[in-house]
């Protein structure tokens, strides 16, 4: 694959070069980060190892089961279940799952928000990515080899009226690279077509279901988890 090259001698896939995206990478500490689009905030980058570490300090001090999420992802007793997490995004669900327990296949179809992806695997070493792999790529493509997992967790960055009008940085940065999952009901469809026993979407607490179906529901103060089991 060419390849466009920094001032540091850094490399850059020249898919990245996408107009209009306003998007600019720093290498810093052993990998890439992307600038805010606000001088004043901090980039934006992945550090998995503290991250990792971060997570199981505090499930050694409270046990994993009484989160939502696992229950909502069906951890239960030694049952770990492998799960795929369509939407990576930062890796903030498929960290949280993996140190958890769970053996974790995290897919990303953004080619920007991949990159920091394998720019961070390439600069960590936790035991725990053992149980870890990454594939960019549409979410739709992957569903299409109907994978081996026990679970599909889907967090679309889907519009609709209950969004924060406010978002953290990093979702706005997003919201304005990726301009959002249009296809997020076509892809839920997929999931659910896929073959595999458990379906999780993410979802704001008060937002809409995404099909007209009707899921088992977790609730927790903003956040909700709709469950199917095709």
């Amino acid at each position: 694959m060419p390849l466009l090259f920094k001032k540091d001698g850094k490399t850059i896939p020249p898919e990245l070069d996408i107009p209009g995206a306003n998007s600019t990478f720093e290498w810093i500490n052993g990998q890439f980060w992307l600038h805010s689009d606000d001088p004043k905030e901090k980039p934006i980058g992945i550090e998995i190892d503290k991250i990792l570490d971060r997570h199981l300090d505090f499930f050694r001090k409270s046990s994993v089961q009484k989160e939502l999420f696992a229950r909502a992802i069906g951890i239960k007793g030694a049952f770990k279940p492998r799960v795929v997490d369509l939407t990576a995004g930062l890796l903030g669900d498929s960290l949280l799952f993996l140190a958890a327990g769970c053996a974790v296949t995290a897919v990303e179809r953004n080619p920007l928000v991949s990159f920091l992806i394998e720019s961070s695997l390439k600069n960590a070493d936790h035991p725990l990515l053992e149980k870890f792999s990454f594939q960019g790529g549409e979410a739709s493509d992957f569903l299409k080899s109907r994978p081996e997992n026990d679970v599909i967790f889907f967090d679309p960055m889907f519009e609709d009226a209950n969004h924060k009008s406010s978002p953290k940085k990093e979702m706005r940065i997003f919201r304005n690279l990726l301009a959002g999952d249009s296809d997020a009901e076509n892809v839920l469809s997929l999931a659910l077509g896929a073959g595999i026993k458990r379906v999780v979407v993410k979802r704001p607490r008060l937002s809409r279901e995404l099909l007209d179906l009707k899921p088992v529901r977790m609730e927790g103060k903003s956040t909700r988890y709709d469950i199917y089991f095709p």
